[in-house]
């Protein structure tokens, strides 16, 4: 078997045990179908797939970036990682349905401890990260937000399990005494 090729069959095993342990970490995930992972020459992403018509229950798979991904371990997993936190609770991407800096934030903490917890690598999270200015800014908010109560994502998400819906009032309901400023931030849609 090619190196290649024992990668992606690591993938395939990693990506349930991610997605258990980010579960542990940001709460359960919400109602999908998950049909699986797959590879395009295109940056990471968890992709719709569609509704069901007699459910109404969506479909979503990841996307791994394949050249990347396939041909270094690092990379897939750190690729892996950040996209199986966005499987906690995947929306559509319409206009309203947008993934905030907080679900963003998330992700690229659950990516950076995985990867260096696998790896022992402590500087490939630096160089991956230091091109992209908002997701360290997500990542940075993220922090700041876990300072606050390391289990905040968790009782936001009782009130409001899909993170992309998470409102300023959530975090009232949780008790979650955060500044405002930071809740605005966290709230800010990452496409904008």
């Amino acid at each position: 078997m090619s190196p290649q090729e024992t990668n992606m069959q690591e993938y395939e095993r990693l990506q349930y045990d991610f997605l258990a342990r980010a579960e542990k970490m940001f709460g359960s995930k919400t109602n999908y179908r998950y049909l699986g992972l797959f590879y395009h020459n295109f940056p990471p992403r968890v992709v719709f797939c569609g509704r069901s018509l007699e459910t109404e229950e969506c479909s979503f798979k990841i996307f791994l970036n394949g050249k990347g991904a396939i041909n270094d371990k690092k990379d897939g997993i750190f690729q892996l990682a950040h996209e199986v936190v966005h499987l906690l609770s995947p929306v559509e991407l319409v206009k309203g349905n947008e993934i905030n800096y907080l679900e963003e934030g998330m992700a690229t903490f659950f990516s950076k401890l995985i990867l260096e917890e696998i790896t022992g690598d402590k500087e490939f999270f630096d160089f991956a990260i230091e091109k992209h200015e908002k997701y360290l800014k997500a990542y940075k908010l993220y922090l700041s937000l876990i300072e606050v109560d390391i289990s905040a994502v968790k009782k936001l998400r009782e009130s409001t399990p899909v993170i992309a819906k998470i409102t300023s009032e959530d975090f009232k309901i949780a008790n979650l005494k955060v500044d405002n400023d930071l809740i605005n931030s966290l709230l800010t849609k990452f496409g904008d």
